[in-house]
């Protein structure tokens, strides 16, 4: 192996490391999701324009492109908000994590009917494992954590959020060869960005949906009640900043190098191990393991048994075409 190629690994694997940690910052930020989903649109946005002649490919698009990844961005916000909704409501990353496993279950099911192909019956066999997992997690789960989240409606809401990232991966497959994908990210963090506050407009039709979409806490400028970590009331924007910068546009940048140097295989099993990492960074910095059962372990090996299954048969397919 030369050394660009191990460079890419290790590029690839820091950067499924740095999305793991989004789930840990989603807990540690103080502020509603709404706020922090708020924040990290724009912002992350913004710092698109730092990569030398961005501006000239978002030149290129089409209007009518444009418009679509808008709207696809909708879908970006919606997983977001939901994802580190779940996160604030059972007050647990790891249980979040968890559901996000599922994420191949649904591809599995919205790629043949976005595409028009054949189901194929070993993925959907492995579709159906991972969701064993989820109901042991599910059926065996405390009604509320020791934090006093409430872990049966944030599985709810982290399952919805897996459905829909599934949803807007497997439209963004069809559109990775054919746009620019800095120019993708870029429009759909606008789009999305844009419909949270076409939200915010409206703010009083969602009053009894608080628990869910929280905009009766919503801060332009997020103040820190209870500092963990940096014992600042200013905490909140450093994590934001690190979640928009670092988690989002460094680890893309990085994730999209070592893509031009290892396999698509190597590429999307080692983006599956997210929640793997996830959930070891939960258990390191925020001891999330003394507040999960046995249970929680044996459904998340199950799910993430299947994806990584998957991604293997999905392997050996392709070199035995």
């Amino acid at each position: 192996m030369d050394k660009a190629t191990k460079n890419a690994y290790w590029q690839l694997h820091i950067a499924v490391l740095i999305f793991g940690f989004t789930a840990i910052l989603g807990k540690l930020i103080s502020s509603d999701h709404f706020t922090l989903v708020w924040h990290r649109m724009w912002l992350a946005a913004l710092c698109f324009f730092l990569i030398p002649n961005f501006y000239k490919l978002l030149k290129v698009i089409s209007f009518k492109n444009f418009l679509m990844l808008i709207g696809i961005g909708c879908l970006v916000a919606i997983h977001w908000l939901t994802f580190y909704g779940s996160i604030k409501i059972g007050k647990s990353a790891s249980l979040t994590l968890g559901c996000f496993g599922l994420t191949s279950c649904f591809t599995s099911i919205l790629e043949p009917l976005i595409f028009k192909k054949k189901f194929n019956t070993i993925e959907i066999l492995l579709g159906l494992l991972a969701l064993v997992g989820i109901t042991i997690i599910a059926y065996y789960s405390p009604s509320e954590s020791k934090e006093g989240g409430n872990f049966s409606l944030a599985i709810i809401v982290g399952v919805f959020s897996t459905f829909v990232a599934a949803l807007f991966s497997t439209i963004n497959s069809g559109l990775a060869n054919k746009i620019d994908t800095k120019v993708i990210s870029f429009s759909e963090l606008l789009g999305g960005f844009l419909f949270l506050n076409v939200i915010l407009l409206f703010a009083p039709l969602y009053s009894q949906y608080q628990t869910v979409l929280p905009l009766h806490s919503f801060q332009v400028l997020p103040i820190t009640n209870h500092p963990s970590f940096i014992n600042s009331p200013y905490a909140d924007f450093i994590w934001i900043a690190i979640l928009a910068i670092v988690c989002t546009n460094i680890a893309f940048v990085m994730n999209l190098n070592a893509m031009k140097k290892v396999s698509a295989f190597t590429a999307n099993l080692a983006i599956n191990l997210e929640p793997i990492y996830g959930i070891i960074l939960a258990a390191i910095i925020l001891k999330e393991h003394e507040m999960l059962n046995i249970q929680f372990y044996i459904g998340t090996s199950i799910i993430l048994s299947s994806v990584i299954l998957h991604a293997i048969i999905k392997n050996y397919g392709k070199q035995h075409q």
